[in-house]
């Protein structure tokens, strides 16, 4: 007593606050003696009692109370192991006179956060503990506790020194992650944060913040930070709170720093393109600030960037499409003052430090349709709630602002808006009122009404404005602005000249249309006219509205004048002189001109498309419901009127619209670059000129020559080889221009070479000549050639040297690439004292100028002239980014990537210093050179992998790496360069790219020599490339048995050299083994090497990669191919089924030559498949199927076997089962989940031994994949067939099994049966996820992973798969594109097909996902019909029905379709086009992707007989224009067994064709049939085994007639449906009428020809459908009874309304 009363005195003379101060400041000390208090308690409790009255002078109850948080969750998590924890407890309570229970619960947060931090076999311990005190579970504890669980992880103020407090930070994430999983199963740590994070902001405000402990405030910003983090993407919510506090911290001087720090970290997180709200804001200022802390952000973090461009974040994605889109729009600010134009620098330079992005990465911005407001109120509200309200706020000076406020205090004037709509205005404006004389209205009544009126409308519109906006406006309903008088100043003619801007341009129609405005809006123009002059968004907003006016109420004159206006800026662009118009002193603004034009006069067409297909709908519909109608006939006469004064201003707009010729337009959109809109216009004039090819049709049109050769010069410049070919094919005889064109598309410069020096010698004088051959020579990559040519031209032909042109251009862009600076400076020169003439096709020359002039400033050590010419080349971008981002993102890229380069000059730059980049050499272990050019390489990877792209970037980087004698640095860029050349079809280029690659010492330059050998069909050259290279190589590397192999009638003589002296490259093992891999799949296919050799040389890639999963996979293929051919040949010499073993003693006799039997080599091919497969999954979907094919066969085989006691096959069946057994245990279970049909198929097996293994790795499946294994187990739990469904439900069983009873996962076995028995009635939610294709779909990882690792939360879909919460009207889910296969040819072209999900549920009923955003072709086809006034609901129908029965048997089905019946329909889908996909370049995309995924679907229709498509079961995206099938009950060609066979092979109709374009079916279409047909015949393998599941769990009406017996057998019927497709795969023709063949290559199939084929057409319709359109009364009848099937056994889920 006397030691602790010494210890208190001590404490108060030296802490001012006694002991217990000391013990709040040593937590380590505070813990310890409570530990050691609290383990004294039961034995020695008079000790305790004397600590806390002499020592901290206090009751002991108080002491207790203290002491429990910290010793209370300790006890607990050791009560297990602990008896005297048990009783410390049990004494804990005594004292406080309460209960355990209590004691325990009341601090179950604490409890439950210490547990977490400890090891997870103490936190059960301690819920054990809570369960056998409560009865409550895991889950219940975990709720119960949650938020203030929460806020002991996150807000703890107990943490000690400051090392174990950052520790245990740094574990909250983790644990937060595990309360979530006992939860809710969900790992999505935003998402179960989300409700409590206002929670826990407080909390860290209110105990740490505001603390008076300057350590806490500094632990509660870690904590905000730590916050933040975690939430990632949904930031964007709390993004006021969060700058609350950190303002709060910010103020306080002793917080500066971190809070600086964590406000950093914060903006970082939401502009790594998480939030760009700030670059879309009202005020051009915070725009400009915005931008340029964007600008920085991306200097700092630009491996970051890369990072995620590179990332396949579906949501990333989504974010930097936006972002891109601001820059764009910021690019294209008309703003006149300093900041504005600064804004355009800084958003170019943004954009290049993003970098060129492929267009294909982004997200496609929908873009929105042009609406005309109808009624004045409707148009007000637009104007002030989008634009003057927003131009009010962002006013830069009051002269705006008075404007704006002018123009808002007019207009709510004509919409009736008074003072009294607002309270605040309302009492002053009533003040006012009460002190002016009362005044009599001479009206009287008549005004009293008026006004009356007036507020009711008044009050209306002000209820549609909201609060903010109210705000902003409130003042102008009592403000006093007067509107000038502005006399009418209008000159007559045009107003463009080619030398104004286009701000002055634009104000100067606007005021003229203004001031000849009339009719009821008027007066709304007349109050716009000021803020229009200042405010462009506000101009181009009036713009078509003002337009509209003119066309509506003005004189001829009027439209006279604005047909002439339009004119005079198209005829100014198309003209062949008016390069320095678009591109020269301008600035661009000529450019910006035309794309307004291109802007309005898409407006109007989406206009008068809009309210022509309303008004012929309405009328449509009200023609069939005249009868029931019960209108007014006042109403009807003022509906009536009202469509015919549309019909009026729809024919004024139209004849608007026709004044300005296509031709025209095409031309002038092809001088300003925007190649898809000229296309647009071009085919629109060409339709009504020529129509369009189309033999499916009732006539085809036929085409000019020069039409032909203009539509080939634009397709070249869109990139797109496939629709050039295709117009190729149209043409009766190629010019020479188009030959040309077609070469240079197919990169074969040597013939483009000829041509121009043929054109040459006849004008050797020539400019244009001579800058062709130049061309050329630049193109093929002999830039020593182009040197010498220019060298020629300046120096004997003076001409030259007066008129610098092209010729010195192409002369600098050679000079540069080769290092010639000398050369370089001297051609520069000469433009300096000449200057440049070059036109707006000669753009990118211009722009190589600069790039030389900077790197002439580089070498001269010119810091300031480097800046400056920067500069100036990024400004002689903004104009033509600012036309080209107004139109899309695709038309822009060109100039994106000259804006990639730019920042690339600008880092090589930075990292010269002061120095010249010849003086300043750098080294690969330099870390600042290093991680630039690890960006770069980033940066590369995520542009288009296109030649015209790439190759500017690879030829700078050639440049810095020469300068610093990096010669394999430059090789590996030549390499890439040649690499892109060979995928491109540029193959003497790609030679040429390679010679210079093995001229500066890059490795492995023999892997793309051979490559390029083998892709121009040099197979032997490419073989013998590769092993002469092999054989060069170190012989303890590739190994004796493999260079004996190759050695073995060697294709070239064995020519023995030195070692290269590089022995370290030629040591690495990877690189020798990709060459003999790639060496040994050519051998193995062109059967050049005996089966002994091929087998060493793939054992040796094993030996050298053992971990490599290609070298396992390609030797399984190739065992797989001996062992098929070796079955095939014995059975063959059996003369026995395919299905019989022959006994022993014949195997004895038969194969005395010791050959061994097929089955011999069996295990060695499913041991290479499954080791393959251990290593990687590049490989599942061909190895998995093809190795369980394998088993399955062969286990029927031995069940079968008349000799299955011979021992060798026992032996076999040993190894087989082993190897199966070890699948099971090795390989990663989502590789089995992804064959989990094939697997499900075979679970009643012949042989035991395999029932009950596949039975295993179902139960493993469903136990870790419940979610997605149990929609698959669906259909065969509920099984008409008993073996099948017993084994079903013995599996579910099983691995039910594997949860304990309560958990959530045993839950979802019980809700699962439920749902599957009563899924109509279902209405509570469930924790059961949507079976859409997104959430059952494998989705594998592209990079390389550590399969011994879980992936159970990264194989399906990256979002949060979505749940059934109950059946209701509507839900919005959206699908997934699949990823197409590695096959070169459709990989370039990003093949792809259209798919859902189809879950059965029983074999009469199931589950079909709803396709969103489509619509069905006969739909699509019937609206546009009846716009035309070609469809009656009522009266065609019977119309067609009546022809049908007049002509039939009286003339031919085909002569009735084409006269009878095509007449009256003529081709319209290209209008669908052009209607849903505004934009040019969008429709070029959407008619794209229409032509590839019909294509695909056609040939995958086609191959498994797919029938009964008529106009309903194809459907089309609206959102990509991509086309997918519905319906597949007419599969196998059940078409082919109808009463009257279905003859065409795929639908290729009248309308399905002229949706392709005026060349039909001609190019990309035909191209992608070949090329898919192709693919699908070169994976034969792996869609027969896919398909074989059919044999043994067939359809359900191919087992009507032949009923199961329990065990699994043959259907013949699939056997039947296989052999037929396998035929097709070969190339059979098999169908109605189609006579016994050989199998004919790909492209001697007549599959096209059959189905344009009027007599199979007519035939078809007979059946089925008329062009889309209507269905006779017996396909009526049966799509009835289909329908009424479909709602008792059916159900679809609702997911979108726009279907």
């Amino acid at each position: 007593m006397n030691a602790s009363r010494l210890i208190h005195k001590a404490c108060c003379f030296h802490f001012n606050g006694g002991f217990e101060l000391l013990l709040s400041k040593a937590v380590n000390l505070r813990n310890k003696i409570f530990d050691y208090l609290s383990t004294r308690l039961a034995s020695r409790p008079k000790m305790v009692i004397e600590f806390a009255e002499a020592v901290l002078g206090v009751e002991t109850k108080e002491l207790l109370n203290k002491m429990i948080p910290i010793v209370l969750p300790k006890l607990v998590v050791s009560q297990q192991d602990n008896n005297q924890a048990v009783e410390t407890l049990n004494e804990l309570a005594k004292c406080l006179n309460i209960d355990v229970v209590p004691l325990i619960v009341n601090r179950l947060p604490k409890v439950l956060a210490f547990g977490l931090h400890q090891a997870d076999e103490e936190l059960i311990s301690a819920l054990q503990f809570y369960h056998a005190q409560t009865g409550s579970n895991n889950q219940e504890i975990f709720a119960a506790a949650l938020p203030a669980l929460l806020d002991e992880l996150i807000c703890f103020l107990d943490g000690g020194d400051l090392n174990k407090i950052n520790n245990r930070l740094d574990r909250v994430p983790h644990m937060i992650k595990k309360v979530a999983r006992v939860l809710t199963d969900a790992k999505d740590l935003p998402g179960f944060l989300r409700n409590h994070f206002v929670g826990l902001l407080n909390s860290i405000d209110r105990n740490m913040l505001h603390s008076e402990d300057f350590s806490l405030q500094k632990q509660a910003l870690k904590r905000i930070e730590m916050l933040i983090k975690m939430m990632g993407s949904h930031l964007n919510t709390y993004v006021p709170k969060l700058m609350v506090f950190l303002m709060h911290a910010i103020g306080k001087e002793s917080l500066q720093s971190e809070g600086l720090s964590v406000l950093h970290y914060f903006i970082v997180q939401l502009a790594m393109l998480r939030d760009v709200v700030g670059l879309n804001h009202e005020n051009l200022n915070v725009r400009y600030m915005v931008v340029s802390e964007l600008s920085k952000l991306l200097k700092l973090r630009k491996e970051d960037v890369a990072a995620l461009v590179n990332g396949e974040g579906g949501s990333d994605m989504d974010i930097l499409s936006s972002l891109i889109t601001s820059l764009l729009r910021g690019c294209a600010e008309e703003s006149r003052t300093v900041v504005g134009q600064r804004l355009k620098l800084m958003c170019a330079d943004c954009l290049g430090a993003l970098g060129a992005v492929d267009p294909a990465k982004l997200r496609n911005v929908s873009c929105q349709r042009f609406k005309i407001q109808c009624s004045v109120v409707d148009l007000i509200f637009e104007m002030i709630h989008k634009h003057l309200a927003r131009a009010f706020r962002a006013a830069p000076d009051t002269i705006v602002q008075d404007s704006a406020a002018l123009e808002i205090q007019e207009l709510l004037k004509i919409a009736g808006c008074e003072a009294s709509l607002d309270e605040n205005v309302a009492s002053i404006a009533q003040v006012k009122k009460d002190k002016e004389p009362l005044k009599t209205s001479s009206l009287g009544i008549k005004a009293s009404e008026s006004s009356t009126g007036n507020n009711s409308r008044g009050q209306k519109l002000w209820d549609r404005f909201s609060n903010y906006v109210k705000e902003i406006i409130a003042p102008c309903l009592t403000s006093r602005f007067q509107l000038p008088n502005v006399a009418d100043s209008a000159s007559a003619g045009p107003i463009y000249r080619p030398s104004m801007s286009f701000r002055r341009w634009i104000f100067s129609w606007i005021k003229k249309l203004t001031a000849r405005a009339i009719g009821s809006r008027a007066s709304i123009f007349n109050a716009c006219r000021g803020i229009v002059r200042h405010d462009m968004q506000t101009a181009m907003y009036l713009f078509p509205y003002l337009v509209l006016n003119a066309v509506f109420h003005g004189t001829e004159e009027a439209l006279h004048g604005i047909t002439e206006e339009i004119q005079s800026v198209l005829n100014a662009a198309a003209s062949e002189n008016s390069g320095a118009a678009v591109y020269g002193v301008t600035g661009g603004q000529s450019e910006v001109c035309i794309q307004a034009i291109f802007t309005l006069l898409d407006n109007l067409g989406q206009w008068v498309d809009d309210v022509k297909q309303e008004l012929a709908l309405s009328q449509s519909l009200s023609s069939a419901s005249r009868q029931q109608a019960s209108k007014s006939k006042d109403q009807s006469l003022a509906l009536s009127a009202s469509q015919d004064q549309l019909l009026v201003q729809c024919k004024y707009v139209s004849e608007l619209l026709s004044a300005i010729p296509k031709v025209t337009l095409a031309r002038a959109s092809f001088r300003c670059q925007a190649y898809a809109r000229s296309l647009m216009y071009f085919e629109s004039f060409l339709r009504g000129r020529s129509g369009s090819f189309n033999p499916a049709a009732e006539r085809s049109g036929i085409f000019e020559d020069e039409d032909i050769s203009y539509l080939m010069e634009i397709y070249s410049c869109l990139d797109e080889p496939d629709g050039l070919s295709g117009l190729a094919c149209l043409r009766k005889s190629l010019s020479l221009q188009d030959q040309l064109l077609i070469n240079k598309k197919a990169g074969n410069w040597a013939e483009v070479l000829t041509v121009c020096e043929q054109a040459l010698q006849m004008e050797p004088t020539s400019a244009q000549r001579h800058s062709d051959v130049l061309n050329c020579l630049l193109n093929m990559c002999h830039l020593q050639a182009v040197v010498t040519h220019v060298d020629g031209l300046i120096s004997r032909i003076l001409t030259y040297k007066k008129t610098w042109c092209m010729q010195g251009v192409q002369g600098v862009q050679a000079a540069w690439r080769l290092g010639r600076w000398d050369l370089m400076d001297e051609y520069l020169s000469g433009e300096d004292e000449e200057g440049l003439l070059c036109s707006s096709s000669e753009s990118n020359a211009s722009f190589d100028l600069d790039v030389a002039k900077i790197l002439q400033a580089m070498m001269k050590r010119d810091q300031f002239s480097v800046a400056e010419k920067i500069a100036l080349s990024k400004q002689s971008l903004i104009a033509p980014i600012a036309a080209a981002g107004m139109d899309s993102y695709t038309r822009a890229y060109p100039i994106i990537v000259k804006l990639h380069l730019l920042r690339e000059l600008e880092d090589f730059h930075t990292l010269l210093i002061d120095e010249s980049f010849l003086e300043k050499s750098f080294h690969l272990g330099d870390f600042g050179f290093s991680k630039v050019m690890g960006n770069w390489e980033s940066r590369l990877r995520f542009t288009q992998p296109s030649l015209w792209a790439r190759e500017p970037l690879l030829a700078f980087r050639r440049l810095v790496f020469g300068a610093s004698s990096l010669g394999a640095q430059v090789g590996n860029c030549w390499l890439q360069y040649a690499k892109l050349c060979r995928l491109a079809g540029h193959y003497e280029t790609a030679n040429q790219a390679i010679l210079e690659a093995q001229a500066s010492g890059a490795p492995n330059v023999h892997m793309e020599k051979a490559k390029l050998l083998w892709s121009t069909r040099r197979s032997d050259g490419a073989i013998a490339e590769l092993q002469q290279s092999l054989l060069n190589m170190p012989v303890e590397v590739v190994g004796s048995a493999a260079i004996s192999s190759i050695s073995s009638l060697s294709l070239v003589p064995l020519i023995p050299q030195h070692l290269p002296c590089d022995t370290q490259a030629m040591n690495e093992n990877q690189e020798i083994a990709k060459t003999l891999l790639l060496y040994s799949r050519w051998i193995h296919y062109t059967r050049q090497k005996q089966k002994k050799d091929v087998i060493s040389l793939y054992s040796r890639v094993r030996e050298l990669q053992p971990k490599w999963e290609k070298g396992y996979f390609y030797m399984a293929k190739y065992c797989d191919e001996v062992l098929v051919d070796d079955r095939k040949r014995q059975e063959e010499n059996f003369e026995l089924g395919p299905r019989i073993i022959p006994s022993a003693s014949s195997i004895s006799t038969s194969n005395s030559n010791t050959e061994k039997y097929w089955w011999y080599y069996l295990p060695d091919v499913l041991l290479f498949y499954a080791k393959g497969l251990h290593r990687g999954h590049r490989n599942l979907f061909q190895a998995l199927p093809r190795l369980l094919t394998l088993w399955f066969d062969f286990g029927s085989i031995y069940q079968q076997s008349a000799c299955a006691c011979n021992k060798e096959l026992k032996n076999v069946q040993g190894k087989v089962t082993s190897i199966m057994r070890g699948c099971l245990k090795d390989l990663p279970t989502y590789q089995w989940l992804a064959v989990l049909p094939q697997l499900v198929s075979r679970i009643c097996h012949q042989n035991e031994g395999i029932v009950k293994l596949v039975k295993n790795i179902i139960i493993s499946v469903v136990r870790k994949y419940p979610q997605q294994a149990l929609w698959i187990m669906a259909a065969v739990s509920k099984s008409t067939v008993p073996s099948r469904r017993e084994a079903a439900a013995e599996i579910i069983r099983v691995a039910q099994r594997g949860f304990s009873q309560g958990t959530s996962g045993n839950n979802l076995f019980v809700q699962f049966a439920s749902l599957i028995d009563h899924l109509i009635k279902l209405m509570t939610p469930l924790g059961i996820i949507m079976p859409i294709q997104q959430s059952l779909t494998v989705s594998l990882p592209t990079y390389d992973v550590d399969l011994t690792e879980s992936l159970s939360s990264d194989i399906f879909s990256g979002v949060e798969l979505p749940t059934i919460a109950g059946i209701a009207d509507e839900a919005e889910i959206l699908s997934s594109l699949q990823r197409p296969k590695k096959y070169p040819e459709s990989r370039r072209r990003k093949l792809y097909i259209r798919t859902f999900a189809v879950i059965p549920l029983t074999e009469d009923c199931g589950m079909v996902e709803w396709v969103p955003h489509t619509r069905g072709l006969r739909h699509i086809l019937q609206d546009i019909y009846i716009t035309c006034g070609k469809f009656d609901r009522q009266k065609t129908n019977p119309h067609i029905k009546r022809i049908y029965d007049q002509c039939s048997g009286k003339i031919p089905e085909d002569e009735m379709l084409k006269n009878k019946i095509l007449p009256m329909f003529p081709p319209v889908f290209h209008q669908w086009f052009l209607t849903t996909f505004s934009e040019p370049d969008a429709w070029f995309r959407a008619r794209v992707a229409y032509a590839h995924t019909t294509a695909v679907w056609s040939m995958v229709g086609h191959i498994v007989g797919l029938g009964d498509r008529h106009g309903e079961n194809i459907h089309f995206y609206s959102t990509t224009g991509d086309c997918v099938h519905v319906d597949f009950s007419c599969l196998f060609d059940k078409g082919l067994q109808l009463e009257k066979p279905e003859l065409v092979p795929f639908r290729l109709t009248q309308n399905m064709i002229d949706g392709l374009g005026i060349t039909g079916y001609e190019g990309i279409f035909l191209w992608i049939c070949e090329i898919t047909l192709s693919v699908l015949r070169t994976h034969r393998e792996t869609l027969m085994s896919v398909l074989e599941t059919f044999i043994l769990d067939p359809l359900v009406e191919w087992t009507k007639s032949h009923k199961s017996s329990g065990v699994e057998v043959q259907n013949p019927h699939a056997q039947r449906a296989l052999s037929i497709i396998e035929a097709r795969l070969q190339g059979v023709l098999v169908g109605v009428g189609a006579a016994p063949s050989l199998p004919l290559a790909v492209e001697g199939q007549r599959l096209i020809a059959e189905a344009v084929s009027h007599k199979n057409l007519g035939k078809k319709c007979k059946r089925s459908a008329v062009c889309g359109l209507h269905l006779q009364a017996s396909a009526a009848e049966e799509a009835d009874q289909k329908s009424a099937v479909c709602k008792k056994k059916t159900v679809c889920f609702l997911t979108s309304a726009d279907c």
